[in-house]
Formats: C-alpha cells, sequence, structure tokens
C-alpha cells in the first residue's frame, strides 16, 4: 500500500517527465528523435533530474523507518515497564493476603481481662470488643474524657493484646503505602483499593477495635494510621473514623 511519501515521489517523476514532454513536443513542436545519441542525452537529463528526487525520498523513507523503529522502541519499553509493574503487583499482594491470613489468625487469640471496677471478666474476640465498647459508652455517660479513658484501655490492654492487634493492622497499611508508592510507579488509587481490600477483608470487631485505639491510644501505630489521609480517606468513606466513640 503506498504512502504519501511513495505518492509525492510517483508525483514529482511524472511532473519532471510531463514537463520536459510539454516544453519539447507540445509547445517547441519537437518530434521523437531516431538519433540513439539523443536518447541518451535524454536519459543523462531524466536521470540528473529524478535521482536527486529519488534520494530525498529514500532519505525521507529512512526517517521515516527510524521514527517508526523508534516508536516501536518506546512501545516496547512501556509494555516491559508494565510487565514489571504487574510482577510488583502480584509479589505485594502475595505478601499483602499472607499478612491479612497472620492478622486473622492472631485475633483468632485475642482476649481481654478486665479488672475489678470494670466487671472483673475475660472475654474473647468479639465478646471482648463488645464489652470494651460498651465500657467506654458507660465511660462517656458518666462524663470521662479522653484522657481517663486512654487510661483505663492501659490498664485493660496490659497483656498489649489490643496495641499487638493494631500494631499488625498497621504493618499491612505502612507496607502498602511504602511498596505501592509513586516512586515505585504506583498511585492513589491503587494504594486505595488496597485499603479497600483490608478492611473488607478484617472482621468487623477487629476494624472497631482499630478505630478505638485510634481515638484513645497514644501509641505510634494509632498516630501513623490517622496521620495516613489515603487510608483515612477510605475508611471515613467506608463509614468508619478515628472519632467514633
Amino acid at each position: 500500500m503506498l504512502n504519501r511519501y511513495s505518492i509525492a515521489a510517483i508525483v514529482l517523476m511524472a511532473v519532471v517527465i510531463g514537463s520536459y514532454i510539454i516544453q519539447f513536443y507540445t509547445i517547441l513542436g519537437y518530434g521523437l528523435s531516431d538519433k540513439a545519441s539523443d536518447w541518451v542525452d535524454f536519459s543523462a537529463y531524466v536521470s540528473g533530474l529524478i535521482n536527486p528526487l529519488l534520494s530525498f525520498v529514500s532519505l525521507v523513507l529512512l526517517i521515516q523507518s527510524l521514527n517508526l523503529q523508534n516508536k516501536a522502541n518506546k512501545e516496547l519499553r512501556a509494555e516491559i515497564k508494565q510487565n514489571q509493574k504487574n510482577e510488583q503487583l502480584r509479589s505485594f499482594e502475595t505478601y499483602f493476603f499472607g499478612l491479612i491470613e497472620a492478622q486473622k489468625s492472631s485475633f483468632s487469640n485475642f482476649k481481654l481481662d478486665f479488672p475489678a471496677n470494670l466487671g472483673g471478666e475475660s472475654l474473647e474476640k468479639v465478646c471482648a470488643i463488645q464489652e470494651l465498647e460498651d465500657q467506654i459508652e458507660n465511660m462517656r455517660a458518666n462524663n470521662w474524657t479522653d484522657a481517663e479513658i486512654e487510661q483505663t484501655l492501659e490498664k485493660i490492654d496490659i497483656g498489649e493484646r489490643i496495641y499487638n492487634t493494631v500494631r499488625i493492622f498497621y504493618n499491612i497499611i505502612k507496607m502498602t503505602s511504602e511498596r505501592l508508592s509513586d516512586e515505585n510507579g504506583f498511585d492513589e488509587k491503587t494504594r486505595k483499593n488496597q485499603f479497600q481490600t483490608l478492611i473488607s477483608f478484617t472482621e468487623f470487631s477487629q476494624l472497631r477495635l482499630v478505630m478505638i485505639s485510634m481515638q484513645f491510644m497514644d501509641c505510634p501505630p494509632a498516630k501513623y494510621l490517622k496521620s495516613n489521609q489515603e487510608f483515612m480517606a477510605v475508611l471515613t468513606n467506608l463509614g468508619g473514623g478515628a472519632k467514633l466513640y
């Protein structure tokens, strides 16, 4: 299939030959010569006109070929980069879901021992968190401040079970933000999708415990979670937050 450069070359050659015919055959009235030398001179004349045009067209075609090759190389590099990014994401997701399973396993052993002034019960998993929420609601009903509730939580969490639960969740969030950073070729949408996946795969009672910790505990994991704007945006959009109690 002819491209525009080939068509341009054909048109230029036709113009050269047509100009010669019009000038010498039509205007000057010269006929076809029977002498071989005249035809030799004619061929030399035509060659002298056409060869530079052909050379120019060849140069243009060469440049076009180089441009096409450069474009193909760019597309290849982009494809390689995308494949590397996909491989990074697959590797991340393997580790990511492994951490989620570790989080579930850890939460299966979750237990809280409430002091005597808060009932003195020893409860596990969902029941422990529900009781913790009830105690916080009672404290709020009695006009307890955040500082007083924080001190009470420290007494309840003497075995650091709440802290360890929040720390595992924090590690997953931190790992997601660092491995899927803009510097590694990812974007905010990708990170938020992973945050939403983590929230969806985290047991609701455990997620409520994380939100309690963000509101009342003054530990580095809780502070980091509150300061991570992308994570907090996803959490808030799903109905959560750091000031619900």
